[in-house]
């Protein structure tokens, strides 16, 4: 059984654009153009050639110093800088927030 629900953003229902390929059971759409209908089969592929010989490896350098660990790191603020930047965090902490409420079922 499919549930039915009902989108809120900030607490008011919210209706998304959506596509017609988004919708279950719509097979087709004839618009002005009408359908383009099903594609012809797949052609053969070319023959690849062969492969040319690998060149030498180079030598490998000094490894670097050791960095920061990203889990040492303080979490960011809406005013100071930390995994993210403080703008970042404050705009995240502004996004809307959305809900689905089931409303029934078909």
């Amino acid at each position: 059984m499919t549930d039915i629900v009902e989108l809120k953003s900030d607490g008011v229902v919210v209706y998304p654009k959506t596509h017609v390929s988004a919708v279950e059971g719509i097979t087709t759409i004839k618009g002005e153009k009408g359908d383009a209908g099903p594609a012809g089969p797949q052609g053969l592929t070319g023959a690849q050639g062969p492969q040319g010989e690998k060149g030498a490896t180079g030598a490998t350098g000094p490894q670097g110093p050791a960095g920061t660990n990203a889990t040492t790191t303080a979490v960011a603020t809406q005013t100071v800088n930390g995994l993210m930047s403080a703008l970042d965090k404050k705009k995240l902490d502004t996004l809307p927030t959305i809900t689905f409420s089931k409303v029934g079922s078909v």
